[in-house]
């Protein structure tokens, strides 16, 4: 009998332990199934997305046109701000400021009051050398820029001699970037002379989303006469980007001619 009543105990005991295990498993499949219809399903063709993912940094970008001309482009978000001027770009973060919002790379500051701002020297005791100021917010579209951009200027030389009327001025802007490659035009302008003489003013007119802060364009000009090549221009002159003008005043050399 004593064997008999052992063997029920431990039938009753692995019962209520098989009861427990059923209990348990139906109150996890229970719970899932609530967890898999309060989460819609990935649409199809499209992963279920990881709870780690971080979602894209976005930056609002504002410019500004400074002294001289010059471009500043300030690039916020939430207390970062990224600055480009001529060919250098900063990281900075904001500061405690009493008047306008204040970023610092600990080195180099920028300082946006209202519709203006200034780059300076980082220092204690704020006396360090400005970089660039007298910048002027310039208002744009949230999707495109306001309108054309523009350069402008003359062209002269130091020659004194009459244009023909017959000649031709040709005035173009270019991606001058990478050296000893063909530059790429992005814009030009044609001018008769027909009794114009120097110094005779261009206009270059250019849809902004073809300019790439990053890289660098020049203007050019030269001189022909009955298709032959008189004068060209042999600077330089660099604008629109890394803190360059939108205007400039050419000089054009002399071209020996063809014997």
């Amino acid at each position: 009998m004593g064997s008999t009543s052992g063997l029920r105990s431990i039938g009753f005991s692995l019962c209520r332990m098989k009861l427990r295990i059923i209990a348990v498993t139906a109150i996890c499949i229970f719970a899932g199934a609530l967890c898999a219809q309060s989460t819609p399903p990935p649409a199809e063709g499209q992963q279920q997305p990881r709870s780690e993912m971080r979602k894209a940094l976005v930056w609002k970008r504002f410019e500004y046109v400074c002294e001289r001309n010059t471009k500043v482009i300030v690039y916020l978000r939430d207390e970062l701000a990224k600055v480009r001027y001529a060919d250098k770009q900063y990281l900075m973060k904001q500061t405690v400021s009493a008047d306008g919002n204040r970023y610092s790379d600990g080195k180099v500051l920028w300082w946006g009051k209202g519709n203006g701002g200034f780059l300076q020297e980082d220092t204690p005791d704020g006396s360090g050398e400005m970089i660039v100021k007298d910048c002027k917010l310039v208002e744009q579209s949230s999707t495109q820029p306001s309108g054309p951009g523009v350069v402008t200027g003359t062209v002269t030389y130091r020659e004194r001699m009459a244009l023909p009327p017959t000649a031709e001025i040709l005035v173009q802007l270019a991606d001058v970037t990478v050296a000893d490659t063909p530059a790429t035009v992005i814009a030009q302008e044609k001018i008769t002379a027909g009794g114009k003489q120097v110094p005779v003013p261009f206009e270059l007119k250019f849809d902004p989303l073809k300019i790439d802060e990053r890289r660098t364009y020049s203007v050019s000009a030269k001189v022909t006469v009955n298709g032959e090549l008189r004068m060209i221009s042999d600077t330089s002159y660099p604008v629109v980007t890394r803190g360059n003008p939108s205007r400039v005043e050419m000089v054009l050399r002399m071209v020996e001619a063809k014997k």
